[in-house]
Protein backbone atom coordinates (compact mmCIF):
# COMPACT_ATOMS: atom_id res chain seq x y z
CA UNK A 1 0.00 0.00 0.00
CA UNK A 2 1.20 3.51 -0.80
CA UNK A 3 2.45 5.31 2.31
CA UNK A 4 1.84 8.82 3.49
CA UNK A 5 4.32 11.30 1.96
CA UNK A 6 7.39 11.85 4.09
CA UNK A 7 7.24 15.65 3.95
CA UNK A 8 5.12 17.67 6.36
CA UNK A 9 2.45 18.47 3.76
CA UNK A 10 -0.87 16.87 4.79
CA UNK A 11 -1.90 14.12 2.36
CA UNK A 12 -4.74 14.83 -0.03
CA UNK A 13 -7.65 12.58 0.82
CA UNK A 14 -10.79 11.89 -1.19
CA UNK A 15 -13.77 10.76 0.86
CA UNK A 16 -16.60 8.94 -0.91
CA UNK A 17 -20.12 9.06 0.45
CA UNK A 18 -23.81 8.93 -0.49
CA UNK A 19 -26.28 11.77 -0.89
CA UNK A 20 -27.94 11.38 2.51
CA UNK A 21 -24.73 11.29 4.54
CA UNK A 22 -22.99 14.19 2.76
CA UNK A 23 -24.08 16.96 5.20
CA UNK A 24 -23.03 14.86 8.20
CA UNK A 25 -19.67 13.87 6.70
CA UNK A 26 -18.85 17.50 5.89
CA UNK A 27 -19.09 18.36 9.59
CA UNK A 28 -16.24 16.00 10.47
CA UNK A 29 -13.74 15.93 7.57
CA UNK A 30 -10.35 17.68 7.89
CA UNK A 31 -9.25 20.53 5.60
CA UNK A 32 -7.03 18.26 3.53
CA UNK A 33 -9.99 16.13 2.41
CA UNK A 34 -12.45 16.48 -0.47
CA UNK A 35 -15.81 14.74 -0.86
CA UNK A 36 -17.13 12.87 -3.85
CA UNK A 37 -20.88 12.21 -3.57
CA UNK A 38 -21.89 9.07 -5.43
CA UNK A 39 -25.36 8.66 -6.99
CA UNK A 40 -26.87 6.66 -4.14
CA UNK A 41 -28.83 7.69 -1.06
CA UNK A 42 -27.54 5.11 1.40
CA UNK A 43 -23.72 5.00 1.63
CA UNK A 44 -23.79 1.30 2.52
CA UNK A 45 -25.02 0.56 -1.03
CA UNK A 46 -21.80 1.85 -2.59
CA UNK A 47 -19.97 -0.87 -4.56
CA UNK A 48 -16.60 -1.19 -6.30
CA UNK A 49 -18.37 -1.02 -9.64
CA UNK A 50 -20.12 2.22 -8.69
CA UNK A 51 -16.82 3.75 -7.57
CA UNK A 52 -15.09 2.92 -10.86
CA UNK A 53 -18.06 4.25 -12.85
CA UNK A 54 -17.88 7.62 -11.09
CA UNK A 55 -14.13 8.05 -10.45
CA UNK A 56 -11.56 7.75 -13.24
CA UNK A 57 -7.90 6.98 -12.67
CA UNK A 58 -6.76 10.46 -13.74
CA UNK A 59 -8.92 12.16 -11.11
CA UNK A 60 -7.92 9.63 -8.46
CA UNK A 61 -4.23 10.42 -9.09
CA UNK A 62 -4.81 13.90 -7.64
CA UNK A 63 -5.09 12.29 -4.20
CA UNK A 64 -2.88 10.26 -1.91
CA UNK A 65 -5.67 8.17 -0.41
CA UNK A 66 -9.34 7.35 -1.01
CA UNK A 67 -11.64 6.54 1.89
CA UNK A 68 -15.09 4.96 1.53
CA UNK A 69 -17.81 4.61 4.16
CA UNK A 70 -17.18 1.79 6.62
CA UNK A 71 -20.53 0.18 5.83
CA UNK A 72 -19.52 -0.63 2.22
CA UNK A 73 -19.67 -4.42 1.84
CA UNK A 74 -17.16 -4.95 -0.99
CA UNK A 75 -13.49 -5.78 -0.45
CA UNK A 76 -11.78 -2.62 -1.76
CA UNK A 77 -8.40 -4.26 -2.39
CA UNK A 78 -8.83 -4.53 -6.23
CA UNK A 79 -9.42 -0.78 -6.52
CA UNK A 80 -5.81 0.12 -5.70
CA UNK A 81 -4.54 -1.52 -8.89
CA UNK A 82 -7.26 0.07 -11.00
CA UNK A 83 -7.01 3.59 -9.57
CA UNK A 84 -3.31 3.63 -8.73
CA UNK A 85 -3.70 4.75 -5.11
CA UNK A 86 -4.80 2.96 -1.94
CA UNK A 87 -8.52 2.75 -1.17
CA UNK A 88 -9.52 1.98 2.41
CA UNK A 89 -12.66 1.84 4.50
CA UNK A 90 -13.42 4.68 6.85
CA UNK A 91 -15.55 4.37 10.00
CA UNK A 92 -19.15 3.20 9.96
CA UNK A 93 -20.33 6.45 11.52
CA UNK A 94 -19.29 9.96 10.55
CA UNK A 95 -18.70 10.94 14.17
CA UNK A 96 -15.67 8.59 14.15
CA UNK A 97 -13.98 10.30 11.19
CA UNK A 98 -11.70 12.32 13.48
CA UNK A 99 -10.62 9.15 15.26
CA UNK A 100 -9.84 7.37 11.97
CA UNK A 101 -8.29 10.14 9.90
CA UNK A 102 -6.87 12.71 12.32
CA UNK A 103 -6.05 10.80 15.50
CA UNK A 104 -4.72 7.76 13.60
CA UNK A 105 -2.65 7.29 10.44
CA UNK A 106 -5.29 6.80 7.70
CA UNK A 107 -2.74 4.99 5.52
CA UNK A 108 -2.78 2.10 7.99
CA UNK A 109 -6.52 1.50 7.58
CA UNK A 110 -7.92 -1.64 6.02
CA UNK A 111 -9.61 -2.10 2.62
CA UNK A 112 -11.70 -4.89 4.14
CA UNK A 113 -12.71 -3.87 7.69
CA UNK A 114 -14.41 -0.62 8.75
CA UNK A 115 -11.91 1.80 10.30
CA UNK A 116 -13.54 1.98 13.73
CA UNK A 117 -13.63 -1.82 14.03
CA UNK A 118 -10.15 -2.22 12.58
CA UNK A 119 -8.52 0.37 14.83
CA UNK A 120 -10.29 -0.98 17.90
CA UNK A 121 -9.00 -4.47 17.11
CA UNK A 122 -5.46 -3.21 16.58
CA UNK A 123 -5.59 -1.25 19.82
CA UNK A 124 -6.99 -4.30 21.63
CA UNK A 125 -4.10 -6.44 20.36
CA UNK A 126 -1.57 -3.85 21.54
CA UNK A 127 -3.31 -3.58 24.92
CA UNK A 128 -3.30 -7.36 25.35
CA UNK A 129 0.45 -7.42 24.65
CA UNK A 130 1.03 -4.69 27.26
CA UNK A 131 -0.98 -6.60 29.88
CA UNK A 132 0.78 -9.90 29.12
CA UNK A 133 4.16 -8.21 29.41
CA UNK A 134 3.06 -6.72 32.73
CA UNK A 135 2.48 -10.21 34.10
CA UNK A 136 5.38 -12.01 32.40
CA UNK A 137 8.30 -9.60 32.76
CA UNK A 138 11.05 -10.75 35.19
CA UNK A 139 10.78 -9.53 38.77
CA UNK A 140 12.55 -6.29 39.58
CA UNK A 141 13.85 -4.90 42.84
CA UNK A 142 11.09 -4.45 45.47
CA UNK A 143 8.83 -6.88 43.59
CA UNK A 144 7.81 -10.40 44.58
CA UNK A 145 5.47 -13.14 43.45
CA UNK A 146 2.55 -14.80 45.22
CA UNK A 147 1.72 -18.46 44.71
CA UNK A 148 3.46 -21.80 44.73
CA UNK A 149 2.53 -23.15 41.30
CA UNK A 150 0.95 -20.12 39.63
CA UNK A 151 3.29 -17.15 40.18
CA UNK A 152 1.51 -13.79 40.34
CA UNK A 153 3.97 -10.85 40.20
CA UNK A 154 3.29 -8.11 42.73
CA UNK A 155 4.79 -4.67 42.20
CA UNK A 156 3.68 -1.09 41.83
CA UNK A 157 4.26 -1.16 38.06
CA UNK A 158 2.43 -4.46 37.55
CA UNK A 159 -1.23 -5.05 36.65
CA UNK A 160 -3.29 -5.21 39.87
CA UNK A 161 -4.35 -8.73 40.87
CA UNK A 162 -8.08 -9.48 41.08
CA UNK A 163 -9.22 -11.51 44.09
CA UNK A 164 -12.67 -13.11 44.17
CA UNK A 165 -14.01 -13.74 47.66
CA UNK A 166 -16.05 -16.87 48.33
CA UNK A 167 -18.13 -15.14 50.99
CA UNK A 168 -18.98 -17.15 54.14
CA UNK A 169 -17.28 -20.18 52.60
CA UNK A 170 -17.72 -22.49 55.65
CA UNK A 171 -21.49 -22.25 55.21
CA UNK A 172 -21.31 -23.66 51.69
CA UNK A 173 -21.18 -27.27 50.60
CA UNK A 174 -18.12 -28.44 48.70
CA UNK A 175 -20.27 -28.62 45.59
CA UNK A 176 -21.31 -24.98 46.03
CA UNK A 177 -17.72 -23.93 46.67
CA UNK A 178 -16.56 -25.68 43.52
CA UNK A 179 -19.36 -24.11 41.50
CA UNK A 180 -18.56 -20.65 42.87
CA UNK A 181 -14.84 -21.14 42.27
CA UNK A 182 -15.31 -22.18 38.64
CA UNK A 183 -17.64 -19.24 38.05
CA UNK A 184 -15.07 -16.78 39.43
CA UNK A 185 -12.24 -18.36 37.44
CA UNK A 186 -14.29 -18.21 34.24
CA UNK A 187 -14.70 -14.47 34.87
CA UNK A 188 -10.95 -13.93 35.13
CA UNK A 189 -10.15 -14.03 38.87
CA UNK A 190 -6.45 -14.41 39.69
CA UNK A 191 -6.94 -15.37 43.36
CA UNK A 192 -9.76 -17.28 45.05
CA UNK A 193 -10.21 -15.96 48.57
CA UNK A 194 -11.85 -18.14 51.24
CA UNK A 195 -14.01 -15.82 53.29
CA UNK A 196 -14.35 -17.06 56.88
CA UNK A 197 -17.27 -16.27 59.21
CA UNK A 198 -16.54 -13.59 61.81
CA UNK A 199 -16.70 -14.76 65.44
CA UNK A 200 -17.37 -18.34 64.39
CA UNK A 201 -14.02 -20.01 63.72
CA UNK A 202 -14.04 -23.33 61.85
CA UNK A 203 -10.40 -24.26 61.27
CA UNK A 204 -11.14 -27.82 60.16
CA UNK A 205 -13.64 -26.59 57.62
CA UNK A 206 -11.21 -23.95 56.33
CA UNK A 207 -8.55 -26.65 55.93
CA UNK A 208 -10.90 -28.84 53.88
CA UNK A 209 -11.86 -25.91 51.65
CA UNK A 210 -8.20 -25.06 50.96
CA UNK A 211 -7.51 -28.69 50.04
CA UNK A 212 -10.57 -28.79 47.80
CA UNK A 213 -9.50 -25.67 45.93
CA UNK A 214 -5.98 -27.08 45.56
CA UNK A 215 -7.43 -29.97 43.54
CA UNK A 216 -8.73 -27.37 41.06
CA UNK A 217 -5.19 -25.99 40.69
CA UNK A 218 -4.34 -29.15 38.79
CA UNK A 219 -6.50 -27.82 35.95
CA UNK A 220 -6.71 -24.06 36.51
CA UNK A 221 -4.02 -21.48 37.24
CA UNK A 222 -4.87 -19.41 40.32
CA UNK A 223 -3.73 -18.66 43.86
CA UNK A 224 -5.60 -19.48 47.09
CA UNK A 225 -5.98 -17.01 49.95
CA UNK A 226 -7.85 -17.10 53.25
CA UNK A 227 -9.65 -14.11 54.78
CA UNK A 228 -9.70 -14.41 58.57
CA UNK A 229 -8.09 -12.91 61.66
CA UNK A 230 -8.53 -16.08 63.72
CA UNK A 231 -5.17 -17.69 64.49
CA UNK A 232 -6.51 -21.25 64.43
CA UNK A 233 -8.08 -20.77 61.00
CA UNK A 234 -4.89 -19.15 59.68
CA UNK A 235 -2.71 -21.99 60.99
CA UNK A 236 -5.09 -24.59 59.56
CA UNK A 237 -5.01 -22.83 56.20
CA UNK A 238 -1.20 -22.66 56.24
CA UNK A 239 -0.96 -26.38 56.99
CA UNK A 240 -3.38 -27.12 54.12
CA UNK A 241 -1.24 -25.11 51.69
CA UNK A 242 -2.78 -21.63 51.48
CA UNK A 243 -0.64 -19.12 49.53
CA UNK A 244 -1.86 -15.75 50.84
CA UNK A 245 -3.18 -14.71 54.26
CA UNK A 246 -5.75 -11.99 54.95
CA UNK A 247 -5.22 -10.62 57.57
CA UNK A 248 -2.48 -9.98 60.11
CA UNK A 249 -3.14 -7.28 62.72
CA UNK A 250 -1.83 -6.21 66.11
CA UNK A 251 -3.98 -8.82 67.83
CA UNK A 252 -2.54 -11.90 66.11
CA UNK A 253 0.85 -10.85 64.73
CA UNK A 254 2.95 -11.85 67.75
CA UNK A 255 1.44 -15.34 67.89
CA UNK A 256 1.69 -15.98 64.13
CA UNK A 257 4.81 -14.14 63.02
CA UNK A 258 7.16 -17.11 63.46
CA UNK A 259 4.63 -19.62 62.14
CA UNK A 260 4.05 -18.07 58.71
CA UNK A 261 6.23 -19.63 55.96
CA UNK A 262 8.45 -17.17 54.09
CA UNK A 263 6.88 -18.07 50.74
CA UNK A 264 3.33 -17.22 51.91
CA UNK A 265 1.99 -13.75 51.16
CA UNK A 266 0.61 -11.59 53.98
CA UNK A 267 -1.85 -8.69 54.02
CA UNK A 268 -1.66 -6.59 57.18
CA UNK A 269 -4.39 -4.28 58.53
CA UNK A 270 -4.21 -1.44 61.13
CA UNK A 271 -6.57 -3.07 63.63
CA UNK A 272 -6.45 -4.95 66.88
CA UNK A 273 -9.68 -6.89 66.60
CA UNK A 274 -9.08 -8.69 69.91
CA UNK A 275 -9.26 -5.33 71.68
CA UNK A 276 -11.85 -3.84 69.34
CA UNK A 277 -9.44 -1.19 68.00
CA UNK A 278 -9.69 0.44 64.55
CA UNK A 279 -7.72 3.71 64.36
CA UNK A 280 -9.91 6.60 63.22
CA UNK A 281 -7.44 9.21 62.01
CA UNK A 282 -5.24 8.85 58.97
CA UNK A 283 -2.05 9.34 60.95
CA UNK A 284 -3.06 6.67 63.47
CA UNK A 285 -3.73 4.17 60.69
CA UNK A 286 -0.45 4.94 58.98
CA UNK A 287 1.51 4.55 62.22
CA UNK A 288 -0.26 1.26 62.94
CA UNK A 289 0.50 -0.09 59.46
CA UNK A 290 4.14 1.00 59.55
CA UNK A 291 4.63 -0.79 62.89
CA UNK A 292 3.20 -4.00 61.44
CA UNK A 293 5.20 -3.66 58.22
CA UNK A 294 8.47 -3.29 60.10
CA UNK A 295 7.68 -6.20 62.42
CA UNK A 296 6.92 -8.49 59.45
CA UNK A 297 10.07 -7.45 57.63
CA UNK A 298 12.18 -8.08 60.73
CA UNK A 299 10.84 -11.64 60.70
CA UNK A 300 11.96 -11.89 57.05
CA UNK A 301 8.37 -11.91 55.76
CA UNK A 302 8.75 -9.84 52.59
CA UNK A 303 5.72 -10.85 50.52
CA UNK A 304 3.52 -8.28 52.21
CA UNK A 305 0.78 -5.79 51.33
CA UNK A 306 -0.86 -3.09 53.45
CA UNK A 307 -4.62 -2.66 53.71
CA UNK A 308 -5.56 0.74 55.25
CA UNK A 309 -9.23 -0.45 54.96
CA UNK A 310 -11.67 1.28 52.61
CA UNK A 311 -15.03 2.11 54.16
CA UNK A 312 -18.61 2.59 53.05
CA UNK A 313 -19.77 5.84 51.38
CA UNK A 314 -21.28 8.59 53.55
CA UNK A 315 -21.07 6.64 56.80
CA UNK A 316 -18.51 5.96 58.08
CA UNK A 317 -17.16 7.67 54.94
CA UNK A 318 -15.48 6.59 51.70
CA UNK A 319 -13.54 9.80 51.01
CA UNK A 320 -11.93 9.89 54.43
CA UNK A 321 -10.87 6.24 54.17
CA UNK A 322 -9.48 6.81 50.68
CA UNK A 323 -7.24 9.49 52.15
CA UNK A 324 -5.66 6.76 54.31
CA UNK A 325 -4.46 5.05 51.12
CA UNK A 326 -3.18 8.28 49.59
CA UNK A 327 -1.26 9.29 52.69
CA UNK A 328 0.13 5.80 53.28
CA UNK A 329 1.54 5.78 49.76
CA UNK A 330 3.35 9.06 50.49
CA UNK A 331 4.93 7.61 53.65
CA UNK A 332 5.65 4.19 52.12
CA UNK A 333 6.23 4.50 48.35
CA UNK A 334 7.15 0.83 47.83
CA UNK A 335 4.89 -1.56 49.73
CA UNK A 336 1.91 -2.80 47.67
CA UNK A 337 -1.57 -2.29 49.09
CA UNK A 338 -4.90 -4.13 49.04
CA UNK A 339 -8.41 -2.68 48.77
CA UNK A 340 -11.82 -4.32 49.15
CA UNK A 341 -13.99 -3.00 46.32
CA UNK A 342 -17.06 -4.71 47.76
CA UNK A 343 -16.96 -2.39 50.78
CA UNK A 344 -18.25 0.29 48.42
CA UNK A 345 -20.20 -1.49 45.68
CA UNK A 346 -22.29 -3.49 48.15
CA UNK A 347 -23.31 -0.39 50.10
CA UNK A 348 -24.55 2.00 47.45
CA UNK A 349 -27.85 1.69 45.54
CA UNK A 350 -26.26 2.20 42.13
CA UNK A 351 -24.95 0.01 39.33
CA UNK A 352 -21.42 -1.06 40.35
CA UNK A 353 -19.82 -1.12 36.89
CA UNK A 354 -18.66 2.50 36.92
CA UNK A 355 -17.55 2.20 40.54
CA UNK A 356 -15.48 -0.85 39.63
CA UNK A 357 -13.87 1.04 36.74
CA UNK A 358 -13.01 3.98 38.98
CA UNK A 359 -11.58 1.67 41.64
CA UNK A 360 -9.29 0.14 39.03
CA UNK A 361 -8.01 3.58 38.04
CA UNK A 362 -7.45 4.54 41.68
CA UNK A 363 -5.60 1.28 42.26
CA UNK A 364 -3.28 1.74 39.29
CA UNK A 365 -2.54 5.34 40.31
CA UNK A 366 -1.77 4.47 43.95
CA UNK A 367 -0.03 1.13 43.50
CA UNK A 368 -2.84 -0.88 45.06
CA UNK A 369 -1.93 -4.36 43.85
CA UNK A 370 -4.68 -6.53 45.32
CA UNK A 371 -8.32 -5.86 44.42
CA UNK A 372 -10.73 -7.90 46.55
CA UNK A 373 -14.09 -8.20 44.80
CA UNK A 374 -17.41 -9.67 45.91
CA UNK A 375 -19.77 -11.16 43.33
CA UNK A 376 -22.60 -12.53 45.45
CA UNK A 377 -25.51 -10.09 45.63
CA UNK A 378 -27.76 -9.63 42.61
CA UNK A 379 -26.62 -6.02 42.27
CA UNK A 380 -22.94 -7.00 42.09
CA UNK A 381 -23.30 -9.82 39.58
CA UNK A 382 -20.51 -9.79 37.03
CA UNK A 383 -18.27 -7.76 39.35
CA UNK A 384 -15.24 -9.99 38.78
CA UNK A 385 -15.22 -9.63 35.00
CA UNK A 386 -15.98 -5.90 35.30
CA UNK A 387 -12.97 -5.35 37.57
CA UNK A 388 -10.71 -7.54 35.41
CA UNK A 389 -11.58 -5.55 32.29
CA UNK A 390 -11.36 -2.23 34.16
CA UNK A 391 -7.98 -3.28 35.57
CA UNK A 392 -6.74 -4.00 32.06
CA UNK A 393 -7.94 -0.62 30.77
CA UNK A 394 -6.41 1.32 33.67
CA UNK A 395 -3.09 -0.52 33.49
CA UNK A 396 -2.72 -0.01 29.73
CA UNK A 397 -3.57 3.69 30.12
CA UNK A 398 -0.85 4.07 32.73
CA UNK A 399 1.73 2.36 30.55
CA UNK A 400 0.83 4.72 27.71
CA UNK A 401 0.62 7.80 29.99
CA UNK A 402 -2.85 8.46 28.62
CA UNK A 403 -6.42 8.72 29.91
CA UNK A 404 -8.30 5.38 30.17
CA UNK A 405 -10.07 5.62 26.80
CA UNK A 406 -9.26 4.76 23.22
CA UNK A 407 -7.20 1.64 23.96
CA UNK A 408 -9.48 -0.99 22.43
CA UNK A 409 -10.93 -1.84 25.87
CA UNK A 410 -14.35 -0.57 26.89
CA UNK A 411 -16.47 -1.16 30.01
CA UNK A 412 -19.57 0.49 28.55
CA UNK A 413 -22.73 -1.59 28.90
CA UNK A 414 -25.78 0.59 29.53
CA UNK A 415 -24.43 3.52 27.51
CA UNK A 416 -22.38 3.97 24.33
CA UNK A 417 -19.23 5.82 23.30
CA UNK A 418 -20.49 7.34 20.04
CA UNK A 419 -23.80 8.27 18.45
CA UNK A 420 -25.36 6.57 15.45
CA UNK A 421 -25.44 9.52 13.07
CA UNK A 422 -27.16 7.74 10.18
CA UNK A 423 -30.12 9.64 8.78
CA UNK A 424 -33.22 8.06 7.30
CA UNK A 425 -33.83 9.29 3.75
CA UNK A 426 -36.52 8.98 1.12
CA UNK A 427 -39.50 9.53 3.40
CA UNK A 428 -40.21 13.23 2.78
CA UNK A 429 -43.35 12.71 0.70
CA UNK A 430 -45.08 9.91 2.57
CA UNK A 431 -47.45 9.88 5.51
CA UNK A 432 -45.73 10.36 8.88
CA UNK A 433 -47.40 9.22 12.10
CA UNK A 434 -46.01 9.36 15.63
CA UNK A 435 -47.41 6.69 17.92
CA UNK A 436 -47.69 7.89 21.55
CA UNK A 437 -45.89 5.72 24.07
CA UNK A 438 -47.45 4.44 27.28
CA UNK A 439 -45.75 5.10 30.60
CA UNK A 440 -46.46 1.79 32.28
CA UNK A 441 -44.53 -0.97 33.99
CA UNK A 442 -46.03 -3.62 31.75
CA UNK A 443 -44.75 -4.00 28.21
CA UNK A 444 -47.99 -5.52 27.01
CA UNK A 445 -51.61 -5.51 27.98
CA UNK A 446 -52.66 -8.69 29.74
CA UNK A 447 -56.03 -8.44 28.02
CA UNK A 448 -55.38 -10.69 25.03
CA UNK A 449 -56.78 -13.69 23.21
CA UNK A 450 -54.79 -16.82 24.22
CA UNK A 451 -52.94 -18.81 21.61
CA UNK A 452 -54.74 -22.12 20.96
CA UNK A 453 -51.38 -23.90 21.08
CA UNK A 454 -50.67 -22.74 24.64
CA UNK A 455 -48.52 -20.19 26.45
CA UNK A 456 -44.95 -19.87 27.74
CA UNK A 457 -43.18 -19.08 31.00
CA UNK A 458 -39.69 -17.58 30.69
CA UNK A 459 -36.93 -17.20 33.30
CA UNK A 460 -33.14 -17.04 33.48
CA UNK A 461 -30.37 -18.43 35.69
CA UNK A 462 -27.45 -16.01 35.73
CA UNK A 463 -24.82 -18.29 37.23
CA UNK A 464 -25.67 -21.08 34.81
CA UNK A 465 -25.89 -18.48 32.00
CA UNK A 466 -29.08 -20.07 30.68
CA UNK A 467 -32.51 -18.97 29.48
CA UNK A 468 -35.33 -21.36 30.39
CA UNK A 469 -38.69 -21.53 28.62
CA UNK A 470 -41.55 -23.79 29.66
CA UNK A 471 -44.46 -24.42 27.31
CA UNK A 472 -47.81 -24.70 29.05
CA UNK A 473 -50.70 -26.70 27.61
CA UNK A 474 -53.50 -24.38 26.43
CA UNK A 475 -55.91 -23.44 29.20
CA UNK A 476 -53.77 -25.01 31.94
CA UNK A 477 -50.64 -24.44 33.99
CA UNK A 478 -49.36 -27.88 33.03
CA UNK A 479 -45.89 -27.83 31.39
CA UNK A 480 -45.20 -30.26 28.56
CA UNK A 481 -41.86 -28.95 27.28
CA UNK A 482 -38.75 -27.27 28.73
CA UNK A 483 -36.31 -25.49 26.42
CA UNK A 484 -32.99 -24.01 27.53
CA UNK A 485 -30.11 -22.19 25.84
CA UNK A 486 -27.61 -19.42 26.48
CA UNK A 487 -29.10 -17.46 23.57
CA UNK A 488 -32.61 -16.40 22.60
CA UNK A 489 -32.54 -17.37 18.93
CA UNK A 490 -32.11 -21.17 19.28
CA UNK A 491 -35.10 -21.28 21.64
CA UNK A 492 -37.24 -19.19 19.30
CA UNK A 493 -36.29 -21.33 16.29
CA UNK A 494 -37.18 -24.51 18.20
CA UNK A 495 -40.57 -23.02 19.12
CA UNK A 496 -41.23 -22.23 15.45
CA UNK A 497 -40.01 -25.68 14.40
CA UNK A 498 -42.54 -27.30 16.75
CA UNK A 499 -45.37 -25.05 15.47
CA UNK A 500 -46.18 -23.78 18.96
CA UNK A 501 -47.17 -20.29 17.77
CA UNK A 502 -50.32 -19.69 15.75
CA UNK A 503 -50.88 -15.96 16.32
CA UNK A 504 -48.73 -13.13 14.92
CA UNK A 505 -48.99 -11.07 18.09
CA UNK A 506 -47.91 -14.08 20.17
CA UNK A 507 -44.90 -14.65 17.88
CA UNK A 508 -43.94 -10.98 18.23
CA UNK A 509 -44.36 -11.20 22.01
CA UNK A 510 -42.12 -14.27 22.30
CA UNK A 511 -39.39 -12.73 20.14
CA UNK A 512 -39.41 -9.58 22.27
CA UNK A 513 -39.43 -11.42 25.61
CA UNK A 514 -36.68 -13.85 24.65
CA UNK A 515 -34.48 -10.98 23.50
CA UNK A 516 -35.11 -9.19 26.80
CA UNK A 517 -34.21 -12.37 28.69
CA UNK A 518 -30.91 -12.61 26.80
CA UNK A 519 -30.10 -8.96 27.55
CA UNK A 520 -30.81 -9.49 31.25
CA UNK A 521 -28.66 -12.62 31.23
CA UNK A 522 -25.77 -10.66 29.72
CA UNK A 523 -26.12 -7.75 32.14
CA UNK A 524 -26.74 -9.87 35.24
CA UNK A 525 -30.07 -8.10 35.63
CA UNK A 526 -33.15 -9.73 37.10
CA UNK A 527 -35.56 -10.75 34.35
CA UNK A 528 -39.30 -10.57 35.02
CA UNK A 529 -41.64 -11.58 32.23
CA UNK A 530 -43.84 -8.71 30.97
CA UNK A 531 -41.86 -6.08 32.92
CA UNK A 532 -39.60 -3.34 31.57
CA UNK A 533 -35.89 -4.18 31.57
CA UNK A 534 -34.72 -0.63 32.18
CA UNK A 535 -36.70 1.77 34.32
CA UNK A 536 -35.14 4.78 36.04
CA UNK A 537 -37.47 5.41 38.94
CA UNK A 538 -38.23 8.94 40.06
CA UNK A 539 -39.37 10.22 43.42
CA UNK A 540 -42.60 12.02 42.54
Amino acid sequence: MKKKPKDTTPPKILILTGRAAEPIVRKYIPENADILVLPVDVAAFITNKMILENLDKKTAQNYDLIITPGLVLDDLTPLEDKLGIPVVKGPRYASDIKMAIIDADPFTLSPVVAADKYLKKQKAILSRDIIEQGFKAPLKENEYDIGFKKKLPVGLDRPPIVMAEIVDAPKLSMEQITERALYYLSNGADILDIGAIANKPEPERISKIVKKLKTLQEQYEFVISVDTLNVDEILAAIKAGVELILSIDHGNVDYLINKIPKDVGVVFVPTNVEKGILPKTTQERINSLIQLRDKLKEADLTKIAADPIIEMPIYPGFTNSLSHYIEYRKVDPQTPMMICVGNVTEFIAADPIGINALFSCISVELGIQLLLVTDVSVKCRGGIKEVVKSRDLAYVAKQKNAPPKGHGIEILMAKSRTANDLEIVGFKNIESLEIPSKDADQLYSLDYEPDPKGSFTIWIDYHKQKIFVTHLVAGTNKPDLLLTSSKARPIYEEILKRNLLTKIDHAFYMGRELERAEICLYLGKTYIQNKQTFRFERLD
